[in-house]
């Protein structure tokens, strides 16, 4: 089983698409994550970040079903906020101040990968710890 932090938009468009009946790339990584093939990590912080985001998107239905999925059904790592915090110093300034809690949780669970398409944190990203990929290059390299 793969360890991965899916970036936020991943997870909601995968979401959606997954429960659209659609066979997007993101919508195939949340199906991995429904039959068990991903494990995902998570902090606290970051499930009220998918839940927050999941309701304005949708409804309040949507976004409990979203918390379920990744809580019940996927069985998360879950990493404290408080050790993220105090690994964060250490990489401010390299990694962008919006994307640093995902790459220190990253660390800290021994990640085998982090999903996103954002370009910019993916760049900045690249190291020596964990894979960064984007849907596509998780799908080809991992499915």
């Amino acid at each position: 089983m793969l360890k991965c932090l899916i970036d936020t938009n991943i997870l909601l468009i995968g979401a959606l698409d997954l429960d659209e009946n659609k066979d997007s790339d993101e919508a195939k990584i949340i199906k991995m994550l429904t039959e068990g093939k991903i494990r995902p990590i998570i902090t606290l912080q970051l499930l009220n970040e998918y839940h927050a985001a999941a309701k304005r998107l949708m409804d309040k239905d949507f976004a409990s079903w979203l918390r379920y999925l990744i809580v019940d059904v996927s069985k998360p790592i879950f990493v404290s906020d408080e050790l993220c915090q105090e690994l964060e110093s250490k990489f401010a300034g390299i990694i962008p101040q919006e994307d640093l809690r995902y790459f220190v949780s990253c660390i800290i669970a021994e990640a085998d990968c982090l999903i996103s398409n954002n370009r910019e944190f993916l760049k900045k990203s690249k190291n020596n710890y964990f894979e960064c990929l984007t849907p596509k290059e998780f799908l080809k390299e991992f499915k």
